[in-house]
């Protein structure tokens, strides 16, 4: 049964700005799946890292990280993180100079879902990771890829992980983008926009567990997940 979405009051909206802008700081792992929209010049990159570094609460086990076009070098150089690399490689590159990295075929679904099962042990394990991203972009068939992704949410919420999941939002058709976000807990959305000032950042919460749903609003500069070099 569909519920009513509740719109946050425009007061409400702006007396606890601060607090709304910093959320994406605050631990998302009292929830199974997240997904993260980006679009335009928001950074993948560092919006992996500051899930890694913000969003997660206490972890006994680091989160395994399954990454898709960020390489593993450019979010973490410590050895405790298992990595996936799901990537396109030429047959000849099967080896990472990182020991923990492994690197997976995109188009190869069932090797993967086999890393995640071999590597996220126990209930609690998170998952972080872009790999959507290339996933989509090799399975030719939407109908594979929607049993490959429904198969993953569901082992995520009985197993009692929690998956964060970035999607790079204008690269692909909109009736995927509206597949990956209908099996999710909470979507955070972020997007750029021009003013006088220069460029900024939007995020908004789609909150489907808590029936929370905020507009658009600044985010906070010291967690803003864009790129300031070329």
């Amino acid at each position: 049964m569909a519920s009513t979405r509740r719109a946050l009051p425009a007061k409400e909206l702006q007396s606890n700005s601060m607090e709304d802008a910093e959320s994406f700081g605050e631990p998302l792992d009292r929830h199974r799946l997240v997904i993260v929209c980006v679009k335009g010049n928001v950074s993948v990159r560092e919006t992996l890292r500051n899930i890694i570094q913000n969003t997660l609460g206490p972890q006994e086990t680091p989160p395994l990280l399954v990454l898709g076009p960020t390489a593993p070098e450019d979010v973490s150089s410590d050895q405790s993180h298992k990595i996936g690399w799901v990537t396109f490689v030429d047959g000849t590159s099967l080896a990472h100079p990182m020991p923990q990295v492994e690197i997976i075929s995109p188009d190869n679904l069932l090797e993967l879902n086999l890393f995640i099962e071999k590597s996220a042990q126990g209930e609690n394990h998170a998952i972080v990771g872009d790999f959507l991203d290339n996933v989509i972009r090799s399975v030719g068939s939407p109908a594979s890829f929607y049993t490959f992704f429904c198969q993953l949410a569901s082992r995520v919420k009985l197993k009692k992980r929690t998956a964060i999941l970035i999607i790079k939002e204008d690269i692909h058709d909109r009736a995927m983008v509206e597949t990956v976000k209908r099996f999710a807990d909470v979507v955070l959305e972020f997007r750029d926009q021009d003013d006088e000032a220069g460029l900024k950042v939007e995020m908004r919460t789609l909150n489907f567990a808590d029936n929370v749903y905020t507009a658009w609003r600044p985010f906070s500069d010291w967690l803003r997940p864009v790129a300031v070099s070329a």
